[in-house]
């Protein structure tokens, strides 16, 4: 094997333009699907670490109760439950964020229009600060200030409102009650609603006087986790810990009560209508978890054409090196007749000499992908340290608005593989034909 070897990279070093050539087009290759997966992977990555810096954490948990008037409230009271469980996952939890919500309308004048409010505590959300663009204003005193607001720029821009001017918040208390306050418009934030984020910010502490709570007490608690890789067997440990003994066997009940019945019509299976629950008073809080993964799946499909449209491309570029490598090795062994047949002459076997343009093929498909990766490496390494001017809408994709590469060793290893697999089957009919030329016929050859 390692003669066979040996003969391949001399043949192939024989032939430098040659080898140059299609060891550069599977480069070139290799160079588009390493950047288009390292540029999904990067983006993919700030639009997660975005998205977690403005909801507040990588998972969520609300809580829901039953007040003594019958009325249902979101609301996290002190729960040992809970208090457990972070206790026993204090090793995975990198922060904590607690934030109030509401749906208010805001209105300026004669407009008004309703929005995601999240009440947040700014002196504690520093990477919340840091990861909204903003597009007018300033955020630089908001953490001495209470009755403040950041609004998205098309909320602004419809309301009609400037920075330094006064709005005014209709709400519900959770009880019920109709509530109206004041605050001060301090900036105007880059919107992502294409994204199905858009959010005002006030205080955590104004927005719960509006809503008839404490300062002190909150509606969800967000937490950033050590290892995003464990985000949903974390999430999973704290929704089943929180489930209460009732929920579970409700669950049971409902599974019990509505088997599954699947009705056809010609063939085609007829789903039930779904029947409207009711809901049924609980004592004490029911939660609810979610985690980030779950809010950026739908984002993720979006990016992840871009790689598909990529992959597209690549096989593209293979099959026309393919055929290119095809073409080449036919030449090569009409070149080498005269050769073939003498060593054919001198004993050698007819897989050996397949061997040997088969391995020549492996070698011009592992230098091109070599090649590939390292002006691939090359062009990241430069790329990624440019500091961009870009659109305030496009900085939701960027990190310190730096273009972000995520090279992947599981893509660059399956992208080789088919590097190479691909160079084998173009470069097999041309090898399996010169191992089965005739030894006389070869050495009378006048090639």
């Amino acid at each position: 094997m390692f003669l066979t070897l040996k003969v391949a990279f001399r043949n192939i070093s024989r032939q430098k333009k040659r080898s140059f050539l299609l060891a550069g087009a599977i480069a070139f290759g290799m160079l588009v699907i390493t950047i288009i997966n390292a540029l999904t992977g990067g983006l993919v990555a700030n639009l997660r670490e975005n998205f977690s810096h403005a909801l507040g954490g990588h998972v969520f948990i609300s809580g829901r109760e039953f007040t003594e008037r019958g009325q249902m409230i979101s609301k996290i009271r002190p729960d040992e439950r809970l208090d457990l469980l972070l206790e026993e996952n204090a090793s995975q939890i990198e922060a904590f964020t607690k934030r109030s919500q509401a749906f208010p309308s805001l209105i300026f004048g004669s407009k008004q229009t309703m929005q995601l409010m999240y009440g947040v505590d700014f002196g504690e959300e520093d990477r919340l600060l840091n990861s909204l663009v903003v597009t007018q204003g300033s955020l630089k005193d908001i953490t001495t200030q209470e009755d403040v607001i950041i609004l998205p720029q098309p909320l602004a821009e419809r309301l009609g409102v400037e920075v330094g001017e006064t709005i005014l918040v209709k709400l519900e208390t959770l009880t019920g009650q109709q509530n109206v306050g004041e605050v001060k418009v301090v900036a105007f934030i880059e919107d992502q609603e294409q994204f199905g984020l858009s959010a005002a910010y006030t205080t955590r502490a104004y927005l719960n006087t509006l809503l008839g709570m404490d300062p002190h007490e909150y509606q969800l608690l967000n937490m950033f986790i050590t290892d995003l890789t464990f985000v949903d067997e974390f999430a999973r440990t704290f929704r089943t810990g929180l489930r209460s003994p009732e929920e579970e066997q409700e669950e049971a009940e409902k599974k019990a009560d509505d088997p599954e019945l699947t009705v056809s019509v010609a063939g085609v299976p007829i789903t039930q209508m779904p029947t409207r629950e009711e809901i049924t008073p609980w004592e004490g809080t029911r939660y609810q978890v979610m985690n980030i993964n779950q809010i950026m799946e739908p984002v993720e499909l979006m990016v992840g054409v871009l790689n598909r449209v990529g992959l597209v491309i690549f096989l593209i570029l293979l099959l026309v090196t393919m055929v290119g490598i095809t073409n080449t090795f036919r030449m090569i062994m009409i070149e080498r007749t005269r050769e073939i047949g003498t060593m054919r002459a001198f004993g050698m076997q007819k897989k050996q000499v397949k061997r040997i343009f088969l391995w020549e093929a492996v070698l011009l498909g592992l230098l091109g992908c070599i090649a590939g990766l390292v002006v691939s490496g090359l062009l990241i390494a430069v790329v990624g340290n440019w500091t961009l001017n870009t659109d305030p809408s496009l900085q939701f994709f960027l990190n310190n608005s730096r273009i972000t590469f995520r090279l992947s060793v599981g893509n660059m290893v399956l992208n080789t593989v088919l590097v190479v697999l691909t160079s084998l089957l173009a470069a097999y009919w041309p090898a399996k034909t010169a191992s089965n030329l005739s030894p006389i016929k070869a050495l009378s050859s006048h090639t």
